[in-house]
């Protein structure tokens, strides 16, 4: 391993563990907070020697992320693959297919697999999404006049379904990637073989612009089930209420 590459991995090593004990820190320092003024609401407790207390552990791994990257700046260390451009594996299997006569089996079942992938990655999403969907239409999960508890409950139940869609979306990506990539290498053996034999690839048609009126309209009825489910749970009339609130408690007016 070369010392560039090495000193990239303690970086950004670093960088991660401070990321997660700034986190831990805040999530401490508000639940510390919550717990105190249960007991006393008058109690100030986000204090300056509160904060600095909790962020104390982690100031260590700062000043150490901050040496790391002084001494990669000082020795000019960088990646050697950032000023390359990104490879696109979809294009190139597009470029290589096109030299393609007729297609081989590999290459139409890896095709018809990345379909599958495809539809499979949005249909988990949308699985992953439906209780989100279900807890945000229900209006008694906002009735409540607590916005931390109202938003810690919101948080609770949406993020982790979120995440989890996400994360279904993600790795369906990547396999997607790799069948496009055993696609591509089908393709250029297909190419050597039809050389081989002596068979030229017909000329390819130019495929019609994708219809992007489709995709409008999915935008557009998306939107009108986002204004749907803010009327069906209450949120309009609180929206409402905070703007009068606002004009007439924080502006003045009337």
């Amino acid at each position: 391993m070369s010392r560039n590459k090495l000193l990239l991995l303690i970086q950004s090593a670093l960088c991660i563990v401070l990321v997660v004990m700034l986190s831990a820190a805040v999530i401490g320092i508000y639940r510390t907070g919550i717990a105190e003024k249960q007991e006393n609401p008058l109690a100030w407790v986000y204090t300056r020697e509160k904060v600095a207390a909790a962020l104390k552990p982690a100031a260590p791994v700062f000043l150490l992320a901050v040496g790391v990257t002084v001494v990669c700046a000082f020795l000019r260390v960088q990646d050697e693959r950032q000023d390359k451009p990104v490879r696109d594996v979809e294009l190139t299997r597009d470029l290589i297919a096109g030299r393609v006569a007729e297609p081989s089996d590999a290459m139409i079942k890896e095709r018809a697999y990345q379909k599958k992938l495809l539809y499979g990655g949005w249909a988990a999403f949308a699985l992953c999404m439906l209780p989100v969907l279900l807890y945000m239409i229900n209006g008694s999960h906002f009735q409540n006049g607590d916005l931390e508890e109202m938003f810690l409950s919101f948080v609770s139940h949406v993020l982790p379904w979120t995440a989890a869609g996400i994360a279904c979306l993600m790795i369906s990506s990547v396999l997607q990637g790799k069948s496009i990539e055993r696609e591509a290498d089908a393709a250029s053996a297909r190419v050597k073989e039809e050389k081989a034999q002596g068979i030229k690839p017909a000329p390819k048609v130019a495929e019609p612009p994708k219809n992007q009126k489709a995709v409008r309209l999915v935008l557009l009825a998306v939107a009108v089930l986002f204004i749907f489910v803010g009327i069906r749970n209450g949120s309009m009339n609180a929206v409402i209420n905070k703007a009068i609130r606002i004009c007439t408690e924080c502006v003045g007016l009337g």
